[in-house]
């Protein structure tokens, strides 16, 4: 199953459970309805009410009594107002749920008090945390997301949460962090990394939302029952009457609570059951070691502290994380997770707990935390880079068909690029980066590339926009990231952009604003600098998080946006560039044959066309990733210009695309 296809999966579901939602807002609306119903007629009985008709009450027969008032004695407008208060609550609930998490990840992240991880931490577990998201980030194109710890919990968990995958967050438990090695926890991240890429982590944010309105009733019922019973015992006995009944709502809405939470945990399980298992098997295909995950789910097997996250908001979340969060006591049909044995099997068939374990207690009982394994890691990501560098013809054909399908489904070659690539990066480049202003001065570095008189332009203009700390600042920064090959940029970028994302917006705003201005400070913007500019401009720009409409159904519809961006990529050939976009023209069935001039792509109209093509349906997306490989590999070449451009196209359709260059045979590039 691939990315978009696995997206399109995530949706549909969505749209099969809307059956089981309305059904399960039915019954809540009955259940309250006969709460009333059942509080009126004891009301009727106990002399404080009286039937909407004449009825007899028969003393010795309470219960056909309770029943023909319950048919007749009760008011039509009482359950009319018990529907309609229900279905407003329900709906005012919702909205204020899906309000809330309106920015995404963050906010799942706020809501269980979850502590956003320093990019610059020195503490081992979190520093080993980062590493290993940093890896899967590279790997699989995706902007790294930002890391969050539940420094209160103790057992070992964790969740991913977004609305897209440039926007996605990963928090984990503090059990998480302490109790496994780091080959496991790569597993669990692994296995976050499939929700994230296969539209499952939206799809489970939404549930998030949309669900709290069915549950939050019980909650009420509760709150109702504390509140009146402490008021009960200042009230004369001959005066409780009405505080009685309402202790009788609320033990009824209580109960119509515990209705709408196994409603809502059979929806989640409905859900998340088999997309666990298509996790886990992702996990292992990601990073090509299925002890990693097989033993993540084994020590939580045998770990005195389980799974169970005791926070106030674990019921609510209980869908998204990695195991099974809450108790469940309703039988295996509502768990959210299949059983640990299970998934253990299916990722790895014949493992020998008894032999890991032995291995495992060895290996950490020596003192030492297992490392990845890295193998001349220099020589191999220095072939990565440089404009005239090409694929021979007889690869090129391969390798569009492979980065395409390697969109949201990175391999475990990407991941062994992205250990040895971010082995290659300085530490203290690494150490800016994990800091918001060194974040910052790292992306300013990457703008200055060039010559002397081009850089010196760019340097002045900031330095009139930020001051002469922040010059000096920077042109240290360019010092590090001078040395490394232009491949470099965007990883560089994806490591930046989690500190970037803890600025304010104002400071984002303006960040994006200054960076435009100083690649504009040469009066001319190479490919490099527009790719940076356009993917700072949307990671930081407001409601960068929000989920992205599909406007656009049909190709057609955006058909002269498609010829720009075709153009753009044809334009950065080193051949003939008329070919080139006739061949991405050809695939898409585009009408006009010439691409735009370059003349007229200016950077307004590329970002106009952006713009648009991220409306596109989530199935139109991967047909124009596909036609600008097309384009770039029109003429057997494929230059990091055209490379870097395709990933930007692709991180503007939100569909995270692994490195381009860790496809290619280093011999092949000369």
């Amino acid at each position: 199953m691939d990315f978009f296809e696995a997206q399109e999966l995530a949706r549909r579901a969505a749209r099969r459970l809307v059956l089981l939602y309305l059904l399960a807002v039915a019954a809540v609306v009955v259940a309250v309805c006969l709460g009333l119903g059942v509080t009126y007629a004891l009301a009727v009985m106990s002399g404080a009410a009286a039937p909407a008709r004449d009825i007899v009450i028969d003393g010795r027969h309470l219960g056909a009594a309770l029943l023909e008032i319950l048919r007749h004695g009760v008011p039509l407008k009482l359950y009319a107002f018990g529907a309609g208060v229900t279905l407003l609550v329900i709906a005012s609930a919702t909205l204020y749920r899906v309000s809330q998490l309106s920015s995404g990840g963050e906010a799942v992240a706020d809501m269980v008090g979850a502590r956003r991880v320093d990019p610059a931490s020195s503490d081992p577990g979190e520093r080993r945390l980062l590493n290993v998201i940093e890896e899967m980030a590279i790997a699989s194109g995706a902007h790294v997301p930002t890391a969050y710890v539940m420094d209160q919990e103790r057992s070992i968990n964790a969740f991913a949460a977004g609305y897209s995958p440039n926007e996605a967050v990963v928090t984990v438990t503090r059990g998480t962090l302490d109790e496994l090695s780091r080959d496991e926890l790569q597993g669990v991240i692994g296995h976050e990394f499939s929700h994230i890429l296969n539209g499952d982590m939206r799809l489970n944010v939404r549930l998030l939302g949309v669900l709290f309105g069915i549950v939050c009733i019980g909650q009420f019922g509760q709150f109702l029952i504390r509140s009146t019973a402490y008021r009960t015992v200042r009230v004369s006995r001959e005066n409780r009457g009405p505080e009685v009944a309402l202790v009788f709502l609320g033990i009824a809405l209580a109960m119509i609570g515990f209705l709408g939470l196994e409603f809502a945990r059979l929806i989640k399980a409905a859900i998340s059951r088999q997309r666990e298992f298509l996790a886990d098997a992702s996990s292992v295909q990601f990073t090509r070691n299925p002890d990693g995950i097989a033993g993540a789910l084994d020590t939580i097997a045998g770990s005195q502290r389980l799974t169970l996250v005791h926070n106030a908001h674990a019921e609510e979340l209980s869908h998204m994380f990695f195991a099974q969060g809450v108790a469940n006591w309703m039988g295996s049909l509502f768990d959210t997770h299949p059983p640990i044995e299970e998934r253990i099997r299916r990722v790895r068939p014949g493992f020998q707990r008894s032999r890991y374990r032995a291995a495992r207690a060895a290996l950490l009982g020596s003192g030492e935390k297992p490392v990845a394994v890295l193998d001349d890691a220099g020589n191999v990501v220095k072939t990565v880079g440089g404009a005239d560098r090409r694929l021979e013809a007889a690869r090129a054909t391969a390798a569009v068909a492979a980065v395409a399908a390697s969109v949201g489904n990175p391999t475990a070659a990407h991941v062994d690029f992205a250990q040895k690539l971010l082995a290659t990066i300085p530490p203290a480049l690494r150490a800016r980066l994990a800091d918001p202003e060194g974040a910052q001065q790292v992306v300013f570095a990457l703008a200055i590339a060039g010559d002397d008189a081009s850089r010196a332009a760019k340097l002045a203009e900031l330095r009139a926009r930020r001051g002469e700390d922040t010059s000096r600042a920077v042109e240290q920064a360019y010092a590090d990231t001078s040395r490394l090959d232009r491949g470099y940029a965007l990883p560089l970028l994806s490591l930046a952009l989690p500190a970037l994302k803890g600025l304010p917006q104002p400071r984002r705003d303006a960040l994006a604003a200054d960076l435009a201005k100083v690649v504009e400070a040469d009066s001319k913007v190479t490919l490099t600098e527009f790719v940076l500019a356009t993917i700072l401009r949307q990671q930081l720009r407001e409601g960068a998080g929000s989920p992205i409409p599909t406007r656009y159904r049909a190709l057609s519809e955006v058909d002269e946006d498609l010829r720009t961006v075709l153009s753009l990529v044809a334009h950065a050939a080193l051949a003939d560039t008329a070919l080139a976009y006739a061949k991405g023209a050809e695939y898409l069935t585009l009408n006009v044959r010439e691409p735009v001039p370059p003349a007229q792509l200016s950077t307004g109209r590329i970002g106009d066309a952006l713009e648009r093509l991220r409306l596109l349906a989530p199935l139109a997306k991967p047909r124009v990733i596909k036609a600008c490989l097309e384009v770039a590999s029109a003429d057997n070449i494929i230059t990091l210009a055209q490379a870097e451009l395709t990933r930007m196209v692709a991180a503007t359709l939100d569909c995270p695309l692994p490195p381009v260059m860790a496809t290619l045979d280093p011999a092949a590039l000369k």
